[in-house]
């Protein structure tokens, strides 16, 4: 597994397509993005990431995925990479989805366990799994709860993930500076 982090617009989804489309020269890549459009900004965010992937030479198959593993990427080998675009966006779906849940810090641990659980399958059926997420941890702490709870989960995901990882980078300025 491979973890790239950095803050936003700093290149690191750039640099996680052309470290998958070096890897992935001949095998199946899939893109798996856990963004929603649920208002301009992000619309126009995901159509210049589908506008990027189109102007590269690699032949993305892209997946969506809210929360939970599409059924279709349970099942990978040697031939696949999967880049997972992004942590930070996937656990933003899994809090607002669990928002009015009455057993929520339950359904979220579940949430993150399973992907988890799915990350280390696709490792072991020995695909190449490059993971990206936003570096949101340097702020200071937050008046609110929800976003304090977010960075705990985020900051507790990116440990586990670089402990996973046979790889970590981050990314700043377009500058990767390559940690593991």
């Amino acid at each position: 597994m491979i973890f790239i982090t950095g803050g936003v617009r700093s290149g690191k989804s750039a640099f996680a397509e052309q470290l998958a489309a070096k890897i992935g020269a001949e095998k199946n890549c899939y893109y798996v993005a856990t963004g929603m459009a649920f208002d301009e900004e992000m619309k126009k965010r995901i159509l210049r990431h589908q506008l990027d992937r189109k102007e590269q030479e690699m032949n993305w198959t892209t997946t969506e995925m809210q929360v939970e593993v599409p059924k279709q990427l349970k099942h990978l080998s040697t031939k696949d990479v999967v880049l997972f675009e992004c942590v930070t966006t996937w656990l933003s779906n899994v809090l607002y989805r669990s928002e009015r849940d009455s057993a929520r810090s339950e359904t979220i641990h579940n949430c993150i366990e399973s992907l988890q659980k799915q990350l280390l399958a696709w490792q072991a059926q020995g695909a190449t799994i490059i993971v990206v997420s936003n570096e949101v941890l340097d702020e200071l702490p937050s008046n609110y709860e929800e976003v304090n709870m977010y960075r705990r989960l985020l900051g507790e995901l990116h440990q586990w993930l670089v402990q996973q990882s046979d790889e970590a980078y981050e990314v700043q300025f377009q500058l990767v500076q390559r940690w593991k």
